[in-house]
């Protein structure tokens, strides 16, 4: 029998491919036939959504996958400003040679990247490769939490710039004033590319969340 974890991380990425999009219910029922469990290990695992902020839950309605709107973009953008700019600034400063290669292979593999599934995983990897040396497991997390918030924008906002650079030419940006030691730079080039995602999701939103 699967855990609730492991439905967790089937729904999210049922959430992230658009099948349960916004607004969809979570029907007990169907998702325990579905995924072959009892409605025990379902409800934590939607609970944990709910914990996540990708699922609301109502009292006479059951549970919800979330709409975010605008301010909720700029809310989870904010703090992810903050949050990861702070990461940068701290961790360039304990940065070692291996972090450094390592984040420039996957830099150069994301240029290779030919599907949505594999552009993402790279540009997670990227930033956590580069995020990790500060060392605050707390602040990692809630980096990481307020990414799944968003991230089925981004990905349908990759689909439609899977032939642009700009994001590639940013990320180089970053990993330049992270070899150099430049933590000022680092976190002002991180704080800039993020600023560019959320102006991406939100349009995103639009092409995504029919008009209510």
């Amino acid at each position: 029998m699967k855990t609730s974890e492991p439905l967790a991380a089937a729904l999210r990425r049922l959430i992230a491919s658009g099948e349960l999009p916004d607004g969809a219910r979570l029907v007990e029922r169907d998702l325990a036939e579905r995924f072959a469990v009892s409605r025990i290990p379902l409800r934590e695992a939607i609970q944990q959504l709910a914990a996540e902020g990708l699922v609301e839950q109502y009292q006479n309605r059951g549970a919800m996958v979330r709409t975010l709107t605008a301010a909720d973009i700029d809310e989870v953008y904010d703090l992810r400003m903050l949050l990861e700019g702070d990461a940068i600034y701290r961790a360039v400063q304990r940065m070692d040679a291996e972090t450094l290669a390592r984040a420039g292979l996957v830099h150069r593999l994301l240029d290779a990247a030919d599907t949505r599934e594999k552009q993402g995983e790279l540009n997670r990897e990227f930033h956590a490769l580069l995020y990790a040396p500060c060392g605050n497991q707390r602040q990692l997390k809630a980096i990481r939490e307020l990414r799944t918030e968003v991230e089925r924008y981004e990905r349908l906002q990759s689909m439609l710039l899977a032939d642009t650079p700009s994001f590639q030419h940013e990320h180089a940006d970053i990993l330049q004033a992270c070899v150099a030691g430049d933590a000022d730079r680092a976190r002002a080039m991180t704080i800039a590319h993020l600023t560019s995602a959320k102006h991406l999701v939100k349009n995103a939103r639009h092409l995504h969340v029919p008009s209510q």
